[in-house]
């Protein structure tokens, strides 16, 4: 049988920790645990991580930047002739399918957030820190891509962005009503359309919004 490589034990570490975390609770995922899930010994995990924490740390990192590499890539694939609520509904709809995908990711980061708020709230704010970032770049992305610009400052609309989706997606895990989901989505893409202007090739904006 072919030996894992650093990297693919490292993986297989986070995934058990996540399905450990989401099955058990973040208090039930022990090392002892965490190593029998991945079937490896227990030295196999001191060997990739310094300590329960830094693997913990390494499941937070590992679901935000699933969740981001799915938005931002939808943005990108969009068809250039879309308008701006299709562009927006395409972006939540990519971190919907990445719900209904896996919905054990979402549980262990709640999990793990919610222990945080307890115990660690600095990590906690870090922690939804990482999405706004997240959501604040795809939105500058899509103002310089269709050349327009939001009426407030895009971190201001990334938060409500990250609120939204925060409201659907503990509506989504209690119920998995992924087409109520779709209707919220398409609701908010509407919304949040309304509050982008188009800039003309001067970088002036147009006839819809005011000057800035």
């Amino acid at each position: 049988m072919r030996r894992m490589t650093f990297d693919e034990r490292r993986a297989a570490l986070i995934d058990a920790a996540i399905r450990v975390i989401a099955r058990d609770g973040l208090a039930a995922a022990t090392t002892r645990a965490i190593v029998g899930e991945a079937d490896m010994p227990q030295g196999a995990l001191f060997y990739i991580f310094s300590s329960r924490e830094s693997l913990i740390s390494a499941v937070i990192e590992e679901i935000t930047s699933a969740e981001r590499l799915g938005a931002l890539l939808s943005v990108e694939l969009i068809d250039s002739d879309a308008g701006l609520a299709e562009v927006l509904t395409a972006a939540m709809d990519s971190y919907v399918r990445l719900l209904e995908s896996d919905p054990r990711r979402e549980l262990a980061l709640l999990e793990v957030a919610t222990h945080a708020m307890r115990h660690d709230p600095e990590a906690g704010r870090r922690q939804w820190e990482v999405y706004r970032s997240a959501v604040a770049d795809a939105l500058g992305f899509i103002a310089d891509t269709m050349s327009l610009r939001w009426r407030m400052p895009t971190d201001e609309l990334a938060h409500m962005v990250t609120s939204s989706l925060d409201g659907l997606t503990l509506s989504w895990l209690t119920d998995h009503d992924s087409d109520a989901a779709r209707r919220h989505i398409a609701v908010l893409a509407s919304t949040f359309a309304a509050m982008a202007v188009p800039i003309d090739g001067m970088g002036r904006i147009g006839s819809e919004g005011r000057e800035q």
